[in-house]
């Protein structure tokens, strides 16, 4: 009975989880990541990642992460954000193959938002989060359109 009630309540986690983000297809963009362009030294660093979002926490992050995207096919893509500062500041860039700024803001505070980007078939582009002594976290969720 207690296997049943723990595996009850796991099943109800999960399908009020699926529900608390937006679910997109994504049927033509993979993501490969977090990527660290140097390792991170914040011992309450804490990340996660999925084919359709990225999210990390921290108390001292100084540096850069990025996640890989790649389309097979062009696609018209909404980029949500959450972004969390308690001191600091982060700044996220999505940029192209060639380091060209498709997007790109700093954030001192807290804020939410969204941007639309084109991802185009077989390019490579990343979503990248730089770190000035900041403390808090992101969150930042791809969705085809």
């Amino acid at each position: 009975m207690q296997k049943f009630l723990l595996l009850v309540a796991f099943l109800i986690l999960n399908f009020f989880q699926l529900f608390a983000q937006e679910k997109g297809t994504n049927n033509h963009i993979k993501a490969e990541g977090t990527h660290f362009t140097e390792p991170v030294k914040d011992k309450k660093w804490a990340n996660e990642n999925g084919n359709t979002y990225t999210k990390a926490r921290y108390s001292e992050y100084e540096g850069e992460t990025f996640v890989k995207i790649t389309a097979s096919k062009d696609a018209n893509t909404l980029l949500k954000y959450d972004i969390k500062v308690k001191k600091g500041t982060l700044e996220m860039r999505v940029v192209n193959s060639q380091n060209e700024v498709l997007f790109q803001k700093s954030f001192s505070k807290d804020e939410k938002g969204e941007t639309e980007v084109l991802f185009q078939e077989n390019q490579e582009y990343k979503i990248k989060f730089l770190g000035q002594q900041t403390a808090g976290s992101y969150f930042c969720q791809w969705v085809e359109k």
